[in-house]
């Protein structure tokens, strides 16, 4: 039985639309445009207990987005993700007291 579970999860951003110019900023703050950003977009995959795995891919292709959601700090807009049963962002006393993760960039690390 599979540790954790995602099914087609899907995260959508909606991003202001910076207009150049201290003009562009004023007209900004009356009115903004939004564009989206399809962070995943049916991401799919089981892990079972015991297993390691790697998870890689290359700048912009959703890896701290899904572990994000993993975690319980973002939700998704679609899909489902179960993490030992649970949905992280519903459970989520329960689900960060069993789960430990760390961000970091690599001139951090060093």
């Amino acid at each position: 039985m599979p540790q954790i579970v995602v099914e087609n999860l899907t995260k959508t951003f909606h991003i202001a639309q910076r207009s150049p110019g201290l003009w562009g900023a004023v007209r900004g703050l009356a009115r903004r445009t939004y564009r989206e950003v399809h962070a995943l977009a049916g991401v799919s995959f089981n892990i079972n207990a015991g297993e390691l795995v790697g998870y890689i891919g290359p700048n912009g292709a959703g890896k701290s987005t899904t572990v994000k959601t993993l975690a319980g700090i973002l939700v998704p807009n679609g899909g489902r993700c179960e993490v030992d049963g649970r949905v992280p962002w519903k459970a989520r006393i329960a689900h960060v007291a069993r789960i430990g993760v760390v961000f970091g960039q690599r001139t951090q690390l060093w």
